[in-house]
């Protein structure tokens, strides 16, 4: 990969392809240096790498199983082979502190390797029918060529674990354009991994997500989307993709509850580190925080004694624990929506401002607000990063009043001493997944992870068997044994 002023690659049909496009140089959050320059793609390019695409997935399909489990396996060494390589650039490009960044790296390489015998379940089935001497046979196969869509906040997590090792271990072919500002990392993993498949089971194509990510997910070669990202432009992807079976995570905004009964000390470690692990910057954050009225303030004070414990700082320090928001416009929208709170009644319990001698404006302080108001767009929408806001509640009725104010449906959490109580309330949240006396956050490479029906966190489930289930369908045969 190449950073600076020289163009990062594209990789289509297992080569390095540069054409003669625009350029873009994206500076890094962490230190204002200029960090990547990529090319701004075309439609061309996309249908350059689809073509590559389907010629390999007959291909990588014909391979079977146990020879794709095979490839997981050396793909998982490859990746772990450039760990630090790997951590020391998402610390610049995207400002993950490298601690934080092996940790992705690894859960990256190891949902590779798991894939392949996540697989092995994909059995066939035979059901006798009404008709004598039929038989129904069923069996699941690769949907195809895949387009998959990616944001930044894991650069490496979002794609190998969701979307590359469930794709691969099924047989499908991968053409990815991912968030421009990370390319340089997705660089290095095709770079990494694609020499040890049939040329074009995976292609890079890079870009602006309007024009490159817009023309792979409406291309008549491609068979089913794959997308993790904001749910505005999700609603675009899906309409581009135009029927074709698409798996779509979208925004977040969990609701954490805590009961008049919880543990407030464990409820405080475990919202803190949902609140400002990534600086924030994940889709399952404890994006809002319901606590009643009896515990509220103490929770807040307590949040906030929990935010001391997160360094902030340069990324590629070790003792760093927070770095930088990726986004200056990110910062400048979440301060924005803490002044208003302010403004509104809410209090600043700690941090909500910028850190100070640091190298770029994206540093932000952990920040703890309470008594933020229902209406407040630190309540209602997804903030994206490390603010921990606070919504005082009285009644279950106001509590369930108070769901209803955002349109998200992702991860929720419960805290609560009576863990049947806590169970009946999670049943009752329209989120996809409920952690009970946890983060958030809290997720493993072989849950089910996904928005609920009717809410604006989008459809499909991904994670360990589930991602193979969305990449791959069901083929019936009818067989006359006569």
């Amino acid at each position: 990969m190449s950073a600076g002023s020289t163009p990062v690659p594209m990789h289509v049909g297992g080569q390095l392809f540069t054409p003669e496009r625009d350029t873009r140089t994206y500076e890094s959050p962490s230190t204002g240096v200029d960090a990547t320059t990529i090319l701004l793609g075309d439609a061309s390019d996309v249908d350059r790498a689809v073509a590559a695409a389907r010629v390999a997935q007959p291909i990588v399909e014909a391979m079977g199983l146990d020879a794709r489990a095979e490839l997981l396996d050396q793909t998982c060494e490859a990746i772990m082979a450039r760990q630090e390589e790997f951590a020391q650039m998402l610390a610049v490009e995207h400002g993950k502190p490298v601690s934080e960044a092996r940790g992705e790296v690894a859960a990256s390489a190891g949902a590779m390797a798991a894939a392949g015998a996540q697989a092995r379940w994909m059995t066939e089935s035979h059901y006798p029918l009404s008709t004598p001497g039929k038989r129904l046979l069923t069996h699941r196969r690769p949907r195809g060529v895949y387009g998959i869509l990616t944001p930044w906040n894991f650069p490496l997590g979002i794609g190998c674990q969701y979307y590359f090792g469930p794709g691969l271990a099924a047989g499908n072919t991968i053409v990815w354009v991912g968030a421009p500002s990370v390319t340089g990392v997705h660089a290095l993993l095709v770079e990494t991994i694609a020499p040890l498949w049939p040329a074009g089971a995976i292609n890079l194509v890079t870009g602006d997500g309007s024009v490159v990510g817009q023309a792979l997910a409406s291309h008549s070669g491609v068979d089913a989307v794959g997308f993790t990202g904001s749910t505005q432009v999700g609603k675009k992807v899906h309409a581009a993709a135009a029927g074709k079976p698409a798996f779509l995570e979208l925004g977040g905004n969990g609701p954490t509850i805590v009961l008049p009964d919880a543990d407030i000390e464990r409820a405080a470690a475990a919202i803190a580190g949902g609140t400002f692990t990534n600086a924030g910057q994940i889709c399952t954050a404890t994006g809002r925080i319901l606590a009643h009225e009896s515990v509220a303030a103490q929770l807040s004070e307590a949040i906030a004694a929990q935010s001391e414990k997160f360094k902030i700082g340069d990324p590629r320090e070790e003792a760093t624990s927070m770095g930088p928001v990726h986004q200056t416009s990110l910062v400048e929208r979440i301060l924005s929506q803490l002044d208003q709170a302010v403004s509104d009644g809410a209090k600043i319990v700690t941090g909500g401002t910028r850190a100070n001698d640091l190298p770029t404006p994206n540093y932000l302080l952990p920040t703890v607000v309470d008594n933020v108001g229902q209406d407040s767009d630190l309540h209602r929408i997804e903030t994206f990063g490390p603010v921990a806001p606070v919504v005082h509640y009285s009644t279950d009725e106001e509590l369930f009043e108070l769901l209803d104010k955002s349109t998200f449906g992702l991860h929720g959490a419960v805290f609560s001493r009576d863990v049947e109580r806590a169970i009946g309330l999670a049943e009752k949240l329209r989120v996809g997944h409920v952690n009970i006396n946890d983060t958030s956050a809290y997720w493993e490479t072989s849950i089910p992870a996904g928005g609920a029906a009717g809410r604006a966190s989008g459809v499909g489930r991904a994670g360990g068997p589930w991602s193979v289930l969305e990449m791959t369908e069901v083929q019936t045969i009818a067989i006359e044994s006569k």
